[in-house]
């Protein structure tokens, strides 16, 4: 009966895999370098894709100065929220 080499799968530091330099003598193997496990992927900025879409109409929205009118608004509701104030922890469109 012919013994058959099954695939043989390791993750870790490269020292940590080198510890098995033993079992992987005489194997094809294949290296991918991950980046560190602090280090978020080009790109990730570990936001879901509705928060990305708020920051991007944020941003949008700081390049357009605001009104007179606006800044008076913003001002008057800062002073209500003051005299109401109102817990923002979570929002249900459904409610």
């Amino acid at each position: 009966m012919a013994r058959t080499e099954t695939k043989l799968e390791l993750e870790g530091t490269w020292e940590e895999v080198l510890s098995h330099s033993r079992e992987l003598a005489g194997r094809r193997v294949r290296v991918v370098a991950l980046p560190p496990e602090n280090e978020k992927p080009e790109g990730d900025d570990g936001l879901s894709p509705d928060q990305r879409a708020m920051l991007d109409v944020l941003e949008e929205w700081k390049q357009d100065p605001l009104t007179p009118d606006e800044i008076e608004a913003l001002e008057e509701f800062e002073a209500f929220r003051e005299r109401h104030p109102i817990p923002f922890r979570a929002w249900d469109p459904e409610l």
